[in-house]
């Protein structure tokens, strides 16, 4: 059974949350070491904010588009904002937002799949109810606390036996996805390794606090010593046991990616060091974007593209299947407001892409943006439930492996 720590248990225990990177909300099972060369690899790219999906994927030339935004909120066929032309459909003119020309060229190497209206089933304008949905794998509206992230239960099911640390988020603490799951880390850097602040001496502090204590916290902190460890180890190291800094394949650069590309360097040296991580999860926000949004836009796609431009070319030797994720918990309006922004809509876009994709150039279901397509008169239609294209995903890249726990109704 998962044990969660909280900053308050582990107040309790004796142990500020800072004296272990990364304890916080952990859990943890037997470590192992396993050679588990043929995991597949699924990371989840969380676009917190409601990423206007039209914004990034425009049909370029679909009349309402056109008469409902300025110029500066799509991404036209022609002029010095012109968007990238994909050709995924043989009626309507889909163009990429300028700044993501990295991923224009996965898309035309054929390893990537685009949903262009895809969303949670309920209606929802509220950030809260629809990451919350979405965490969970929820379709109705997602009980307030508690519960188990949908990637946490499928990594569990899913994971090698004996396998180390099989789930991780490149960020301070887990993601809603990965809480409440075994085997799951979350760690925002490698640079300065995972030992306790300590040194020897305050590990073995730790070591004996956690071994003479009782209960949850004490069992917790046991099995998060012992994870930690199991990832500094494999940390590479110089003749006097000083880290060695990240050395990412030839070519790459993770710097125009910004923090979100610092984070994809996680998920990347970890799945390159523990070959059983079968998830991971990394964040990008910004995108709630109700006012001044060309610019804005345009500098997270950028930092998005360039992330995972340089994640996708990092990653192309791993011996082993992965696929990246792309979501964000919903849309925004085909209207635009009159701050030069967009307002939280329904439908948008879902990406993913990867090695051994087997899903690629697919391109989902497009309802249109005429008056009677629209959804309550405003908003882009769900054309497709997000969980169904997770489950298609999963599926392709894992498919002996138990399906993602999603509700049903």
């Amino acid at each position: 059974m998962p044990i969660l720590l909280g900053r308050r248990h582990l107040l309790r225990a004796g142990l500020g949350a800072a004296a272990l990177p990364g304890l916080r909300s952990l859990a943890f099972a037997d470590q192992g070491g396993a050679d588990q060369r043929g995991a597949p690899l699924l990371v989840l790219v969380n676009l917190r904010g409601g990423m206007d999906g039209l914004h990034a994927l425009s049909p370029a030339d679909d009349a309402d588009f056109v008469d409902q935004r300025a110029e500066s909120l799509r991404n036209p066929s022609a002029g010095p904002q012109a968007g990238l032309r994909l050709d995924a459909s043989a009626t309507v003119d889909f163009r990429l937002h300028r700044e993501a020309a990295p991923l224009a060229e996965i898309w035309q190497d054929r390893r990537m799949a685009i949903w262009p209206a895809a969303g949670v089933p309920q209606a929802t304008r509220s950030h809260f109810e629809a990451q919350a949905m979405m965490g969970l794998g929820q379709g109705l509206r997602a009980e307030r606390g508690g519960g188990t992230g949908w990637l946490a239960a499928w990594a569990a099911g899913a994971a090698p036996a004996g396998a180390d640390v099989a789930a991780l988020s490149a960020q301070g603490g887990l993601a809603p996805e990965l809480m409440g799951g075994q085997h799951s880390l979350a760690i925002a850097g490698l640079g300065d390794g995972l030992s306790s602040p300590g040194g020897a001496f305050g590990d073995a502090m730790l070591e004996a606090l956690y071994r003479r204590g009782h209960g949850p916290a004490a069992a917790a902190g046991q099995e998060a010593l012992a994870g930690l460890r199991s990832i500094d180890r494999l940390l590479p190291r110089d003749a006097e046991g000083k880290l060695l800094a990240y050395a990412p394949a030839a070519g790459v650069d993770y710097g125009p990616g910004r923090e979100f590309g610092r984070a994809l360097a996680v998920v990347a040296q970890t799945a390159k060091l523990n070959p059983a991580l079968i998830a991971a999860t990394a964040d990008l926000g910004g995108w709630d974007t109700h006012e001044a949004q060309p610019g804005r836009f345009a500098d997270r796609m950028r930092v998005l593209a360039r992330g995972l431009g340089a994640f996708d070319a990092d990653m192309a030797g791993l011996p082993r299947r992965w696929t990246v994720l792309v979501a964000s918990e919903f849309g925004r309006r085909l209207r635009s407001n009159r701050s030069n922004g967009t307002d939280h809509g329904r439908a948008g876009v879902i990406l993913a892409f990867g090695r051994g994709f087997g899903l690629g150039r697919r391109f989902g279901d497009w309802p249109g943006l005429t008056p009677d397509a629209l959804d309550e008169g405003v908003d882009l239609r769900v054309a497709t439930d997000y969980r169904a294209v997770f489950r298609t995903v999963i599926a392709d890249l894992a498919p002996g492996a138990p399906p993602p726990p999603f509700a049903r109704s």
